[in-house]
């Protein structure tokens, strides 16, 4: 148990970085979550893409409509009770919840949601998933709490989509003319915290106290310590000056034997990838990424960023929990072996020789240089995947360098395409691989270099990726969606624009000294979100005080 000396120290950080006067309504209980990273200004907008806005947005704030699981698939009602498809998956109605009201004590109901989805198409630019570029074509309500979504063509992946869709009030939202750049310093939600404190150190939201599902949250605070690195943020939780961290170490096994009070959750539910800058050279060249590709050994990856926890990725990057239904035995079998002697020949014969002294030149005859491989800032596990990758590329004749950036500027240099390989997950995941795929590589979520990509961080398009996703959203019948995510995983292996390296599990860590309630395997009631997203409201609702 932490000693009484412990608190005390604690109570002094957190009174230092929140405001004396916030610090005085002293909340009976609070949950304190550790980050490995530093947070930007104080934005609340919850259109913008996660790096752009403040930690509390999309998971204490802001409310969907759904929630569903990307483990098991299971959707928990939020702001919608209910939904169902028209025969021919044209119409999606959605039920909304009655007896719901801002914090501003104004009435939520069904035109709050249309509004939401009419603005987005208002401001593209808002649409981070695509949701009115594949084949929705209106929204509205009948009635206060029915909302008719239609299509021109079938498109039920869209569900995962317009369920995680924050809703935003209508009489604050109808006046904002630039929502690309407003910050929303007062957000105004249904959700189950309000906010009250900002520093570059701490966060702070308080327990909403009109909240509609009644009895919970059952904590009256949840307060976001930030720290350099993720060995500052473990330090922390196993102190006991941190409840939970959604932290990625080499060796959780070994942390939840610390003592009696730590544990940890890790569902596989995505991949860590080293992604290429498809848009500059020489990783414009698939042949080129080809052959790095089988230089990597991705077993090594594995093992040293986590001490064997997490296995080596698939190359198809499909999670293990998804690849009976949706591999074939041929698909099973393509790419990923790791072979630096074949690597070499390859990049010879695609014109990338070697001088005397074993470097390794481009086309044009000219040395390579140095190339970034980009990481956050103090991320361990990430950091050790980089030091592997460019030993191993080194052997190549290929020199590279370590860039650990702020999460700002890491999330904004893989979004802007200013990166030349780096490393992070799949940023797209969901109940079958359509979702990773679409949101790793439809042209609608790409951008030109220095534009900001929702979601395609290589920026690769494909016609027969593209046409084998649209294939994918316009039937139910599975042995055509499967022929489809071959198609997907062929056309990806073939031209490599990323190179799976392991599986990404969630990476929730917790201190179980003065809380319980935490999501587990016994009680996936959300699959290990990350404490920004809109999973982790569910842990917010269910952690209570021992």
């Amino acid at each position: 148990m932490k000693s009484a000396k412990t608190f005390a120290k604690f109570a002094l950080v957190l009174t230092a970085a929140l405001s004396s006067a916030a610090y005085a309504q002293n909340p009976k209980s609070t949950f304190t979550v550790v980050r490995s990273d530093q947070w930007g200004a104080q934005n609340f907008n919850p259109f913008l893409p996660g790096s752009q806005h403040l930690l509390p947005t999309n998971s204490a704030i802001y409310e969907s409509l759904f929630f569903v699981n990307t483990i098991n698939g299971k959707v928990t009602p939020v702001l919608g009770t209910k939904y169902a498809w028209s025969k021919d998956n044209k119409t999606l109605t959605v039920t909304t919840r009655p007896n719901v009201k801002w914090t501003d004590n104004q009435a939520f109901d069904s035109n709050d949601v249309v509004f939401t989805f009419n603005y987005m198409k208002k401001y593209p630019v808002l649409d981070l998933t695509g949701i009115w570029k594949n084949g929705l074509t209106s929204v509205k309500s009948p009635n206060p709490n029915t909302v008719v979504f239609a299509f021109d063509k079938a498109n039920t992946p869209n569900f995962q989509f317009i369920a995680h869709t924050l809703i935003v009030p209508q009489h604050l939202w109808a006046s904002v003319t630039d929502p690309g750049t407003y910050t929303n310093a007062k957000p105004i939600g249904t959700g189950p915290f309000v906010f009250d404190t900002y520093s570059q150190q701490a966060l702070r939201v308080l327990k909403n106290p009109n909240y509609w599902l009644k009895g919970q949250p059952y904590v009256d605070a949840v307060v976001w310590l930030s720290t350099s690195s993720n060995d500052a943020a473990l330090f922390k939780l196993i102190k006991g000056d941190a409840d939970y961290g959604y932290v990625g170490i080499s060796d959780p096994i070994a942390y939840a034997k610390q003592n009696k009070n730590t544990d940890y959750w890790w569902p596989t539910n995505n991949g860590n990838f080293l992604y290429f800058n498809t848009t500059k050279a020489p990783f414009s060249d698939a042949g080129f990424r080809r052959a790095v590709s089988s230089a990597i050994n991705t077993k090594e990856v594995a093992q040293k960023a986590y001490a064997g926890a997490v296995p080596a990725a698939a190359p198809s990057a499909i999670i293990p929990a998804q690849q009976d239904k949706w591999l074939s035995a041929s698909t099973k079998s393509m790419g990923g072996k790791y072979d630096p002697a074949a690597a070499d020949a390859a990049l010879t014969a695609a014109g990338y020789k070697k001088n005397a002294q074993g470097v390794r030149l481009g086309k044009d005859g000219k040395p390579l240089p140095n190339y970034r491989i980009l990481v956050g800032a103090g991320w361990t596990d990430f950091i050790t995947m980089a030091q592997v990758i460019g030993d191993n590329l080194k052997q190549l004749g290929i020199n590279t360098q370590i860039d650990q950036q702020a999460w700002a500027g890491y999330s904004g240099s893989m979004q802007s395409a200013t990166y030349d390989m780096g490393i992070s997950w799949g940023w797209g995941n969901g109940p079958t691989p359509y979702y990773l795929f679409y949101q790793s590589f439809a042209p609608e979520l790409s951008a030109a270099a220095g534009k900001t990509a929702p979601s395609n961080l290589s920026r690769y398009t494909n016609p027969d990726v593209t046409k084998a996703l649209q294939t994918f959203r316009s039937t139910s019948d599975l042995a055509t969606q499967k022929k489809a995510v071959a198609v997907m995983v062929s056309a990806v292996l073939k031209d490599v624009p990323w190179v799976p390296l392991t599986d990404r599990t969630q990476f929730n860590l917790y201190n179980t000294s003065r809380f319980t309630g935490f999501p587990t395997a016994a009680n996936p009631y959300n699959d290990a979100s990350p404490d920004d997203s809109i999973g982790a409201r569910l842990m917010y609702l269910n952690v209570k005080p021992k």
